[in-house]
């Protein structure tokens, strides 16, 4: 089913992401060329599936007109609406337990079919953390790697900083439409990620306001796109820990920066001594000049990855962890 018209299936009230879903599991769907015919969809996935909503004319009509104008105001801003049977669909993302249905992709859409890395943590980080994300931000692009990470103020935002002056690429995904950026002072560092080969990308689309549950929707995609994620800073509660656990459920490399005995009294490093010593960690890192332990175990996921086949959307199964034995790195 083409993109557009998944976009009009979402936008009729009731219809889920789980209805969509369903509709898409059908093999012989036609393609809708009238909101009738989106009815006649739904209808024929009542048939097969239990509840599922099946709406009247005026509402699928009403979600027919808003998906056809909000493709059109997204080409002229330059976003492109992809699903998952499109070749820049990535890979890695397709094979989490809830891809979304569509991406939309504002910037290099080559970007998402390239080898990332997720870059988490607190907004609120020490001087320290900034500075190491940063840098890790930068050592990463060095590597090749597209950085991935929320757009957010703190941690997020350094390590964008931090590729871009590697000339590398980013992904930012973000809770919300594609017509705005949140918060609005990283407005021209989303300019400047684009500008660089990057991409903002979101499930959301033109026009679509961020709410709290949006945002830890995002951070399944943040690690679902990577092949792992680095934690440089975390409280014990928050959004980082909640990309830490779609990581482990979705089988990637977790990374935890250790953190400077100095600073063992700030609470936006808790969240790693917690992961550290509950042996949650599949590396802990302390070093920015010996990548080996993180590339062997990189290059371990992307193998796995690599023999999915993008027609059964099965989760892999990957063993990441050693045995509980990590190797120490350490930061400079």
């Amino acid at each position: 089913m083409k993109a557009i018209s998944i976009l009009a299936l979402q936008k009729i009230p009731g219809v889920g992401a789980k209805t969509i879903d369903k509709i898409l599991s059908l093999t012989d769907i036609l393609e809708p060329a009238t909101p009738s015919d989106l009815i006649e969809i739904l209808n024929k996935a009542k048939s097969e599936f239990e509840r599922i909503l099946v709406p009247d004319i005026q509402a699928a009509s009403i979600g027919w007109d808003q998906a056809h104008e909000i493709w059109k105001i997204s080409l002229q801003h330059g976003i492109q609406i992809i699903s998952k049977d499109s070749p820049f669909y990535p890979n890695t993302l397709l094979q989490i337990h809830d891809p979304p249905a569509l991406l939309h992709v504002k910037g290099n859409i080559e970007a998402l079919k390239k080898d990332c890395i997720a870059i988490v943590g607190t907004r609120n980080p020490t001087e320290l953390g900034y500075s190491q994300a940063k840098k890790l931000g930068d050592f990463l692009a060095k590597q090749g790697y597209v950085v991935v990470s929320g757009l957010a103020k703190g941690v997020d935002s350094a390590a964008h900083e931090g590729a871009l002056g590697s000339k590398g690429s980013i992904i930012a995904v973000l809770a919300h439409g594609l017509d705005s950026v949140y918060p609005n002072e990283n407005k021209k560092l989303a300019n400047y990620i684009i500008e660089n080969n990057g991409a903002l990308i979101s499930e959301y689309p033109w026009g679509t306001k961020s709410q709290p549950s949006f945002f830890i929707s995002r951070n399944r995609i943040q690690s679902g796109l990577s092949l792992g994620v680095f934690v440089v800073e975390t409280k014990i509660k928050g959004g980082t820990m909640h990309t830490v656990r779609f990581c482990e459920k979705q089988k990637r490399v977790l990374i935890v920066l250790s953190p400077s005995k100095n600073l063992i009294k700030q609470p936006s490093i808790h969240g790693n001594i917690q992961l550290i010593s509950n042996n949650r960690a599949d590396v802990i890192f302390k070093n920015c000049n010996d990548l080996d332990l993180v590339n062997t175990k990189i290059k371990n996921v992307k193998d796995a990855l690599s023999n999915f086949e993008k027609s059964s959307q099965k989760n892999p199964s990957i063993s990441t962890k050693d045995n509980k034995k990590y190797k120490q790195l350490t930061i400079t």
